[in-house]
């Protein structure tokens, strides 16, 4: 495996409130990285413009040229403050950065060239299952009908575009107003699985794999889990980079939960832009230091 260079200079963009990459940042600078950092904050933003014709960018007057970059759209500044216009100027430095990294292909980037059925929950399940992961019974709906078959307790729901919590099917009913047979919005909704739920990040050639411990249905709605990582993948992993390859991803999070019935896991979601600050401290670093190899000891840009 080639070394880490620390000569490689690092971009690293998105917003400053985002513990992610606060966590990247302190590791790259750690181990000698040159880290161009455009972070901006929820208050304020540093001079930004793009020379679209000449493909130059200056941030705060200087021009970045960086050998790797890694983006978050910055969600954390809008649950600081809850005006339109944080969450605008959060868009608006995604799309230009963004926008900037994938017209020169000689930066590396993760996931370059995703696929669009990456970013798309029920296409994903379906070409997972072909890929020989186990997929949990899904329908996505909003008949009243489909939703009111289920057998209390058996089922969950979830927003087919994501951004949202993991419910209770009998939970989302008892909050959803029926027009002529039909909610306004469709559901996820899929046969209620178990612990131990594990969470498997692709890090271009690694893999590390965590076990989150909960007795919640959705560890995020009341942050009660307990984050293990494990020494060993499950063999899932081989079945996911089967599908990670045909989604061209080289860094994404796949979650699992088990069948009550087989034990076996079964394939949730694929996560392009995953949270992984807690999952690094739990590492103990292992990774951040994954991502920022990955990111600077290839040669090239596949």
């Amino acid at each position: 495996m080639v070394d880490l260079d620390p000569s490689k200079t690092l971009v690293i963009a998105g917003g400053h409130s985002d513990p992610n990459l606060g966590q990247l940042v302190a590791t790259a600078q750690q181990a000698g990285i040159v880290v161009q950092d455009l972070r901006h904050g929820v208050k304020d933003s540093p001079p930004l413009s793009w020379q679209v014709n000449q493909g130059s960018l200056k941030v705060n007057n200087q021009e970045i040229k960086p050998y790797a970059a890694f983006i978050r759209y910055d969600v954390f500044a809008g649950m600081e403050v809850s005006r339109p216009e944080v969450a605008k100027r959060a868009m608006g430095w995604y799309q230009t950065l963004q926008g900037w990294l994938l017209s020169d292909p000689k930066i590396r980037l993760f996931n370059r060239h995703q696929s669009p059925m990456g970013g798309n929950k029920g296409a994903t399940l379906v070409l997972a299952q072909q890929c020989g992961l186990e997929i949990p019974q899904t329908m996505i709906t909003n008949e009243e009908a489909s939703l009111r078959q289920y057998t209390p307790g058996t089922a969950i729901a979830k927003p087919v575009a994501g951004g949202d919590y993991c419910y209770g099917l009998e939970e989302l009913l008892n909050g959803v107003e029926f027009r002529s047979g039909c909610a306004a919005n469709l559901a996820i909704v899929q046969n209620r699985l178990v612990s131990p739920e594990i969470r498997i990040y692709i890090v271009g050639n690694q893999a590390l794999a965590f076990e989150m411990r909960s007795n919640s249905l959705d560890y995020r709605v009341k942050q009660d889990a307990e984050v293990i990582f494990l020494g060993e993948v499950p063999s899932e992993v081989e079945s996911l980079r089967v599908l990670t390859a045909k989604l061209n991803m080289d860094f994404g999070a796949a979650d699992f939960k088990s069948d009550p019935q087989t034990g076996k896991l079964v394939f949730l979601e694929l996560n392009t832009s995953p949270m992984f600050a807690r999952f690094n401290q739990v590492s103990q670093g292992a990774l951040c230091t994954a991502m920022l190899k990955t990111l600077l000891s290839i040669e090239g840009n596949d």
